[in-house]
């Protein structure tokens, strides 16, 4: 039995576009707890799995002893074009950007507000962390991050009051963190997240290089695509949401049957607007109430 806290998020509206089809190749990039990847097999479709994390490692591992139709590879989905793929070609790909209940419960990485952990977020083992960012960037250095990826708009004056602090001692805990969130005198975007939301999404960003996989996994993601395969991507926060949405953009194919980008490939873009949960599923898995879904079906 698979004992994984995650639920996974629009799986009626992702069941939507591949109903009634069947025997599909589908390619989970961001397996995780394999809340997506289990429906898609209880279907009978032949499944290709990637995930960088040990624990979804497991869990595949269970699932083949089900499923004879599951192919797992450990790796960064922005690595697409390194693994030998043993499908060449989709009938539909899914990337969600969020995270499961377990990573983010993870005391080791500490994403989580939540928990007191010590200061890292770095959930792909590189050498940069929050605690290095926070205790080893400059002003510059940090307002940057705190504006470009958390979108605070008092980022200088935040920087400087964190740099105020660690002279006195190194800021070591996400509790100490907060702490020093709550007394910076920054007025945080919204009151309806926690004030320390955008500051630990921003932390996070950086630590782990998050939209430039994105952008890259972008760059790459249609010479895996079958011709007329679907490409389904859910973002949880507006920076990624905001490239998704240039991407099929930039990449769409007009009335008229030209391409975009002058190249010879591009999507119909089929969500004009992203999907997002019901008022159902907000009820029932509260992590839901900010992933939007994006989907375009590649012509070539």
């Amino acid at each position: 039995m698979i004992r994984d806290q995650h639920i996974p998020i629009l799986t009626n509206e992702i069941e939507k576009l591949i109903n009634n089809k069947k025997n599909l190749f589908i390619l989970d990039c961001t397996f995780g707890g394999g809340g997506h990847s289990i429906k898609f097999l209880e279907r009978g479709h032949d499944l290709t799995a990637i995930d960088q994390d040990d624990n979804s490692k497991n869990i595949a591992k269970i699932l083949k002893k089900k499923f004879s139709k599951i192919s797992f590879y450990k790796s960064n989905f922005k690595d697409l074009d390194i693994l030998r793929l043993k499908t060449k070609r989709f009938d539909f790909i899914l990337l969600d950007l969020g995270f499961s209940s377990n990573q983010l419960d993870d005391n080791d990485v500490g994403l989580s507000f939540k928990i007191n952990s010590n200061l890292n977020m770095n959930y792909l083992g590189g050498d940069l962390n929050a605690y290095k960012i926070i205790n080893y960037y400059n002003k510059e250095e940090l307002q940057r991050v705190f504006y470009s990826y958390g979108e605070i708009n008092q980022s200088e004056k935040l920087a400087k009051y964190i740099i105020n602090e660690r002279s006195k001692k190194k800021i070591n805990t996400n509790y100490e963190l907060i702490e020093i969130l709550r007394n910076s005198g920054v007025n945080f975007r919204s009151k309806k997240i926690h004030f320390a939301t955008q500051a630990f999404q921003a932390l996070r960003i950086e630590s782990n290089n998050e939209l430039e996989n994105l952008i890259i996994f972008l760059e790459k993601v249609h010479n895996f695509l079958k011709i007329n395969g679907y490409l389904a991507i859910i973002s949880f926060h507006s920076l990624e949401d905001r490239i998704v949405k240039n991407y099929f953009r930039d990449n769409k194919v007009t009335k008229n049957k030209k391409f975009q980008n002058n190249k010879d490939w591009g999507f119909e873009n089929l969500t004009k607007k992203p999907l997002v949960a019901s008022k159902f599923e907000i009820i029932k898995n509260k992590r839901s109430r900010s992933a939007k879904l994006r989907v375009g079906r590649f012509i070539n």
